[in-house]
């Protein structure tokens, strides 16, 4: 017995040699948690980011700084790219994810100024959380919190959704168009065609020329006057080489805005262009003081807004657009009445029963029977004579 349990034993162990051996021998998964998803890269080295796959796009660095080609040229926002390409030279890989495979995968490629290869990115979805709450309740989905990428023939999650690879160029542009504030507005002018509209604002307060007298400003559509350019987004860059007699300016609204340091700013609204319109904006001045400082400033304003605007011509929305397209009836109203003139009608009710009260009088002169003629006195008989005896 005690030789069988020794041999029982022995046979244990050697099993167990085995299998350590074998899992010795056997190649292991190389542990990616933690591993830096690219090759070491410099920041500054990059001249060039080309991102392609359902939509592709390149940014390229130029004598003049960071340019958006999709966007023919305009000029790109250098501090979202470095930030992007910081993201990117330090993203680390998360949990391997099984049985996910990047089949229409989106690629970013860094290079630098002579075109050499610095480093290149395999993206696929979107990984999104898990829902919670009340997205959970009503079987919505979670929200992007990581993304799914290649590493070394395996498939890993980072933990960013890196949106700005998606393709769309207006993530690497400052899309505001002008940063014009609506209280220094002092005069707006509105001009389609042969009608021009002038307002003008003195102590807060706007008026109209040329209002007759039985017309007045509607005050309810003045809030935009003065903010038309203030809030103004594009929502793309028309290509410059397009001709003029397409995007019809020639025959458009345009509209006006003069602020009190003498700049004016001039914008055109042109045709619809699928469902936004094309839109150019320039800027003048005409000093109104004389003040060398502050009018030097005002033509340096006036010159960088030109250089970086004025020279494209953009789409922006229907809502921007009609705000910039007014005319004399969409800012003119019929005078109201006077209150006193309200307040006659009800002298008039108050007068009535005046003319009531008389007529009875009227009447009862009337109804009163008319004077019968005095009757004659009863003429007496004449006496009898006496006879005589």
């Amino acid at each position: 017995m005690k030789k069988l349990l020794f041999l029982m034993v022995v046979a244990g162990i050697l099993i167990g040699v085995v299998y350590w051996l074998k899992n010795e021998q056997a190649p292991k998964a190389p542990n990616l948690v933690g591993r830096k998803i690219l090759a070491p890269f410099n920041v500054a080295d990059v001249a060039r980011v080309e991102i392609g796959g359902a939509k592709s796009l390149a940014l390229a660095a130029g004598e003049k700084g960071w340019t958006v080609d999709a966007l023919h040229g305009y000029p790109a926002d250098a501090a979202k790219i470095r930030d992007a390409l910081l993201k990117l030279k330090d993203l680390k890989a998360g949990q391997p994810a099984s049985g996910i495979s990047n089949a229409a995968p989106t690629t970013v490629v860094l290079k630098d100024a002579g075109g050499k290869e610095l480093a290149k990115l395999t993206m696929g979805e979107q990984h999104r959380s898990a829902p919670r709450g009340e997205m959970a309740q009503f079987g919505g989905g979670g929200y992007p919190d990581g993304r799914y990428v290649a590493l070394d023939g395996s498939t890993v999650v980072v933990n960013d959704a890196l949106n700005e690879f998606d393709g769309d160029p207006k993530k690497w542009v400052n899309t505001k168009i002008g940063e014009i504030t609506a209280s220094d507005v002092t005069s707006v002018t509105y001009a389609k065609g042969k009608e021009t509209v002038k307002l003008t604002r003195a102590n807060g307060t706007w008026s109209l020329e040329g209002l007759g007298p039985k017309e007045e400003l509607d005050s309810s559509k003045t809030y935009s006057l003065d903010s038309a350019l203030s809030y103004l987004n594009f929502s793309d860059v028309v290509d410059p080489k397009k001709p003029e007699t397409e995007l019809g300016f020639a025959t458009g609204a345009v509209y006006t805005a003069t602020l009190k340091n003498g700049i004016t700013y001039t914008a055109k609204v042109g045709n619809k262009i699928g469902s936004d319109s094309a839109f150019k904006v320039s800027a003048a001045f005409k000093p109104v003081g004389t003040n060398a400082t502050e009018n030097a400033a005002c033509e340096k304003t006036v010159k960088d807004f030109n250089d970086n605007v004025g020279k494209w011509t953009y789409t922006i929305s229907s809502y921007s657009a009609e705000s910039m397209s007014k005319t004399r009836k969409d800012l003119v109203k019929a005078k109201e009445e006077p209150k006193k003139e309200e307040a006659k009608p009800a002298e008039t009710k108050k007068s009535e029963p005046k003319k009531a009260e008389t007529k009875p009088v009227e009447k009862k002169a009337e109804s009163k029977p008319a004077a019968k003629p005095a009757p004659a006195p009863a003429t007496k008989p004449a006496p009898v004579p006496a006879a005589k005896k």
